[in-house]
């Protein structure tokens, strides 16, 4: 056994902590193109958002029909995000991730040339590919980066988030520059298309493949030997944690280890497990769909700010986000995934209620930047908490078939994982909806301090349920499938 630390996780559990070992080429190789994934994605769906008042003006269509249209690419999304675990279980991640950003391209291609040519049909087809592929690669890259994570040994899926961030704050600045070029709709996003088509020449080759997945971080979850994975160990790491999986003495599985025994049997994560951490990662893409939409309108209109410093506050809400999860995985290391959740859900809950009550547009814009600093970093850990339900699923599964069980196709850890997060990244698209949802019931500006008053009641969801987002703890003695 490699020298090993015992500190406490944050549900009590200890737990045993490799020391750090040495990360293999490939590993390293893969989460470059995991980043890449991630970024790419993001700078495509900036691209097709903030295109929107082109759109309108080329096909001579209203904001109603624009916000059916983008209702729409939410169920396709949800639905492609669905559809992706099955996909991954086929092919594997690597090749959804890839296909689907092909797909996506292809969309955003056929969408500026549908719209170029007044096609209104055309043009609605062409989003409902592109919603569809949307969902699967927002599924599939937290797949790959769950992966990477668990070959590292370490929280890392904050910083692909980061990255998928910043790629859309390069989408919308290549949308302002191709405005002041003169580009037409159509030539923008055929270049658009081709970038993103480039970038999975790039970054395939490097994508984990099932196998390789399995091979760096063992069909348990664990980081083999050798492998250059560390153990995370919840509160308090003693090595740098928070993405892979802890390892339990004997005796030491707590209560979701157990609740994980009795319900995943199977090897796969329980339905109520992942609505759960839904409902608890749900106020953020809410509160995202919410800024985006009320954000400049809230401090012209209600505020009385001039048309200059309406976009501060989505830009403070965005500068800040970024900067969440560029520290986030940092902070799990140091503190542990719950208190970070937590604390960032406290935070999220501050900032809202203060852009709720604010008297002066300075006090709101402090409070979108408090919002995206709180609740930037909760979507990515409730990904990384449900591969490590994954973890502990399977880990139950193959006890059970080990004390003479019956069950004989149990699932890797992989395949768990990515059916896990399948189905919760569809609560991603159902925020979106809510937020849309919202906008309408509190469209006037008389209603819109309100609005987020029941935001910020939306993000205390988040931190009651703080407790949900704990690291994995699993036996040590689990035998691996033969």
């Amino acid at each position: 056994m490699t020298p090993a630390s015992r500190a406490g996780g944050d549900d009590g559990i200890a737990a045993l902590v490799p020391a750090p070992l040495a990360v293999p080429p490939s590993v390293r190789r893969a989460r470059r193109s995991a980043t890449a994934a991630y970024a790419a994605q993001g700078f495509g769906f900036a691209v097709m958002l903030t295109n929107v008042p082109t759109y309108e003006r080329y096909l001579g269509i209203g904001p109603d029909v624009i916000t059916l249209v983008i209702l729409g690419v939410c169920v396709c999304a949800a639905t492609g995000s669905a559809l992706s675990g099955w996909l991954a279980a086929r092919f594997g991640s690597a090749r959804v991730v890839t296909g689907g950003l092909l797909v996506a391209a292809a969309g955003i291609l056929a969408v500026g040339l549908s719209a170029g040519a007044g096609l209104l049909v055309t043009f609605f087809l062409a989003f409902a590919v592109y919603g569809l592929a949307l969902g699967s690669v927002d599924a599939s890259t937290s797949m790959q980066g769950i992966d990477v994570q668990r070959a590292y040994g370490r929280s890392l899926i904050a910083a692909f988030f980061a990255a998928n961030a910043a790629g859309g704050v390069v989408g919308s600045l290549a949308v302002s520059g191709a405005a002041a070029l003169g580009l037409e709709l159509p030539v923008s996003l055929a270049l658009v298309a081709g970038v993103v088509a480039v970038a999975v020449l790039v970054l395939r080759a490097g994508l984990l493949s099932r196998t390789a997945a399995v091979a760096v971080a063992g069909p348990s979850g664990t980081p083999p030997a050798g492998s250059g994975g560390q153990v995370p160990d919840g509160d308090a790491p003693a090595a740098g944690s928070g993405g892979g999986s802890a390892v339990a003495g004997p005796g030491d599985a707590g209560p979701g280890a157990a609740a994980a025994g009795a319900r995943g049997v199977t090897g796969m994560v329980g339905a109520g497990t992942v609505i759960v951490l839904g409902v608890a990662m749900l106020a953020f893409p809410v509160a995202d769909s919410a800024v985006s939409s009320w954000g400049a309108t809230f401090l012209q209109g209600v505020l009385g700010a001039s048309a200059v410093v309406g976009p501060l506050g989505f830009g403070a809400y965005q500068a800040t986000l970024i900067c969440s999860r560029l520290l986030g995985d940092r902070a799990v290391e140091r503190w542990g995934r719950v208190r970070v959740v937590a604390l960032g859900g406290a935070v999220g809950v501050v900032g809202l209620g203060l852009v709720a009550v604010s008297p002066v547009w300075p006090l709101a814009v402090l409070g979108f930047a408090a919002t995206g600093l709180g609740l930037g970093v909760v979507a990515p850990m409730a990904f990384s908490a449900a591969g490590d339900r994954a973890a502990e699923a399977v880990a139950a599964a193959r006890a059970t078939d080990g004390a003479g069980g019956t069950g004989t196709n149990l699932p890797t850890v992989e395949a768990a994982t990515d059916r896990a997060v399948a189905r919760l990244n569809v609560f991603t698209y159902v925020g979106a909806v809510l937020g849309g949802a919202m906008t309408g019931v509190f469209a006037t500006t008389d209603a819109l301090r309100a609005g987020f008053g029941v935001l910020a009641v939306l993000a205390l969801a988040t931190v009651l349920l703080a407790g949900r987002f704990r690291e994995v703890a699993l036996p040590v003695d689990v035998s691996e499938p033969a």
